[in-house]
């Protein structure tokens, strides 16, 4: 009875807010938009204005509404206590019963992704560039997972499989890393962070291995892999530091903040880092590195803070960069076609090879093809994220052009 109370008077609270905040930002100018964009009627009104999207009408009324944060907290409260882990399935994801955010995708069938692929292999026979494809796993290696917690079917798993084994057919090479969770005996939501769709520094840490054994193994390179042994890093753990980006749209209220660990080597290192826009020299923990941003006073505001996720390579990004190890001279060259994911994976991979480039395509404006014919080039990794698989089926999604390799 209590409980029931409890709940009315938190929901009345909220509608309170709401309606003040919405007479104080305006809202109600947005009104015909609103019911404009969520029946369909976009291209243009009466008098030939566009009409807003939803999510811009969402993100203008936000950013005029006081007590923004507050409200952030008490609606979270609110969808906690009512257990509405659903409430923000199509702008965050869903709350599953571990506390983890996750995604629920679509089917698909993964023509585009193996056509676009296949030619590029091609391509690349041509100028005796070598090609490794890299699954980047999610959350969850196991469809079922979605279904038992909320009966939902998610296919993102399922795409990946028919995927990879279609890039068998065609005698493409590829690392799996679900793989390499299920051998080492892991529990892949501990690679993850719970409120952000990142992976951890220690799973891009275990990637960049991964893959330096597999260029050992199949790619002429000869990486010494002792450089990736637990004892030659310094593990720093923070607690409840700070919030991921899926955690800002559903409140720390109802998923709390997350933890982090920092990894930096304890061995001397020496590396080059350009962009095209400026270039840094230095250790690993001097520019592969920001560790002010761990610092309390970066984290006052845990909605305003930036993601501890980019503290690595937030100096030069990833998209267009080249790291270059000068300990190591072997003169290998790796080309990585990658996600946000590799903001981590990158620093790692570069303290076993020579030259590590990477490209972000959905950033990039120039010409792939352009880029390897004027580049010196070993091999390409394409490092993909499983839900870039399918991307290419909405033309809205950020991750469209991420296959697009002409």
């Amino acid at each position: 009875m209590e409980n029931s109370m409890e709940k009315k008077i938190v929901t009345i609270i909220l509608l309170i807010t709401v309606f003040a905040g919405s007479l104080w930002s305006h809202a109600y100018r947005y009104a015909d938009e609103l019911i404009a964009s969520v029946t369909g009627r976009r291209e243009n009104d009466v008098e030939g204005n566009d009409i807003l999207t939803y999510a811009e009408i969402s993100a203008d009324y936000l950013s005029g509404l006081p007590f923004k944060r507050e409200m952030i907290e008490i609606n979270g409260s609110l969808a906690k206590s009512l257990n509405m882990r659903e409430l923000y399935r199509k702008s965050g994801g869903i709350v599953l019963k571990n506390g983890y955010i996750a995604g629920i995708y679509p089917y698909t069938s993964t023509d585009y992704e193996i056509q676009q692929i296949t030619e590029l292999k091609s391509y690349l026979d041509e100028r005796g560039i070598q090609l490794l494809y890299v699954n980047e796993p999610t959350k969850y290696i196991d469809d079922q997972v979605i279904l038992e917690d909320l009966g939902r079917a998610t296919y993102i798993n399922d795409n990946t499989d028919r995927f990879l084994e279609r890039l068998d057919d065609n005698g493409i090479p590829y690392i799996d890393l679900r793989d390499s969770i299920i051998e080492e005996n892991l529990d892949s939501f501990d690679l993850f962070y719970r409120t952000d769709h990142h992976w951890t520094t220690y799973a891009g840490k275990m990637a960049a291995e991964v893959i330096a054994k597999e260029l050992n193994r199949n790619y002429g390179y000869r990486i010494d892999l002792t450089l990736y042994d637990e004892d030659r890093f310094n593990y720093k753990e923070y607690k409840n530091a700070w919030l991921g980006e899926q955690g800002k749209k559903l409140g720390a209220s109802f998923v709390g903040l997350d933890d982090f660990v920092s990894i930096l080597p304890n061995y001397d290192t020496s590396f080059r880092v350009s962009n095209g826009k400026k270039v840094l020299k230095g250790s690993f923990s001097d520019i592969l590195v920001n560790e002010k941003r761990y610092l309390p006073e970066n984290n006052e505001d845990i909605y305003d803070a930036s993601s501890w996720h980019y503290s690595y390579m937030e100096r030069t990004g990833i998209n267009g960069t080249k790291v270059e190890n000068h300990l190591n001279t072997d003169g290998k060259k790796v080309l990585v076609l990658g996600d946000s994911y590799e903001q981590i994976t990158i620093p790692f991979l570069a303290l076993g090879v020579s030259e590590v480039q990477c490209l972000v395509l959905r950033g990039y404006e120039g010409s792939l093809r352009e880029y390897i014919d004027s580049h010196e080039i070993d091999t390409v990794v394409i490092a993909y994220a499983s839900f870039m698989i399918g991307a290419h089926d909405n033309e809205t999604s950020a991750n469209y052009a991420m296959f697009d390799f002409y």
